[in-house]
């Protein structure tokens, strides 16, 4: 990360970075590049290895096999490519065992289980209550992003359509809120023994959240495992107000922005306080408008920008 011309020491601000990941599947299609739809844990290291390329040197091993491809300025690699020679810095994304070699190693935790050891430079989490929850309170946290251009331009809202965009797994109480009101759309690829959602392409989930009047996020999970909330992040940014759950890191990241009910989901109050959401124009107006500004931080040039500062203090 420095060189020497025999008279000083001059600081190259282009870092080799490596990321890595571990446990995550190739769940959602041919590559991760072509599916309909991916998790939030994936697209964190998608759009953040796309943001620190802007910058940086980034090559990404990816989970599955694949022959190396150039894609948005980084270099993407299989599970089974050579090690990655000459690194700055490594983050490795939930990923314990053999990883590539670098003067410094940043583990990004996204799972809900505690990481099997503590062998990184770093530990990084998604928010100050998963680094408490994995036992390794005062770590830092950084977490995901949102980009920005994607909201930038406005469009006409569908008066009465509620989306809920999440996991039905973690969210059952959304089936019946959803049933309350006609226009609804629930995102995500439908789940065995679960009522089918709608599993959207990249352009339309975003159109979708550019549309809706409200968004519902009633988490209620049979174990901790929301510890950002992307979803809801990017219904912020696009300017629609979100109604979340008090359960994992929703409160501390977006409560101050979201009206925020208790769990276990009571159904009457969920569907008065998205009829007041639909209705009340003064207070849907107030909340757009403070969803954008909080997203406003959390465009992904800063996140990534973030992630470096932690890894290398």
């Amino acid at each position: 990360m420095a060189s020497v011309d025999g008279r000083r020491a001059e600081v190259d601000s282009r870092v080799r970075i490596g990321l890595a990941t571990g446990y995550f599947e190739n769940f959602w299609g041919t590559d991760w590049f072509t599916a309909k739809q991916i998790g939030g844990s994936e697209r964190i290291v998608l759009e953040l290895a796309k943001a620190l390329a802007s910058d940086h040197s980034v090559t990404v091993r990816l989970p599955y096999e694949t022959e190396p491809v150039r894609r948005h300025n980084a270099t993407w690699v299989g599970r089974s490519h050579p090690p990655l020679p000459e690194l700055d810095l490594l983050f490795c994304f939930d990923l314990f065992g053999e990883r590539d070699s670098a003067v410094r190693t940043a583990l990004v935790a996204c799972r809900s289980d505690p990481p099997p050891h503590k062998n990184f430079d770093v530990r990084i989490y998604l928010s100050v209550h998963h680094a408490r929850a994995m036992g390794d309170e005062g770590a830092p946290a950084v977490g995901g992003g949102v980009t920005l251009a994607d909201y930038e331009r406005g469009q006409k809202r569908r008066p009465g359509l509620v989306v809920c965009m999440s996991s039905p797994d973690r969210c059952m109480p959304a089936f019946d809120i959803l049933a309350q009101f006609p226009d609804t759309v629930f995102t995500y690829r439908s789940v065995p023994g679960l009522p089918p959602t709608k599993e959207l392409t990249r352009p339309e989930l975003v159109l979708l959240q550019r549309q809706a009047r409200v968004g519902i996020y009633p988490l209620q999970p049979r174990r901790p495992s929301d510890f950002f909330s992307m979803s809801t992040l990017e219904l912020l940014a696009a300017g629609t107000p979100v109604i979340i759950s008090d359960q994992d890191a929703l409160p501390e990241l977006w409560g101050d922005v979201c009206p925020v009910l208790p769990a276990p989901a009571r159904l009457a109050q969920w569907v008065g306080e998205v009829e007041d959401l639909i209705v009340n124009k003064a207070r849907w107006n107030r909340l757009s408008i403070l969803g954008k500004k909080k997203a406003a931080d959390y465009d992904w040039g800063k996140v990534a920008a973030r992630y470096i500062k932690v890894a290398t203090e």
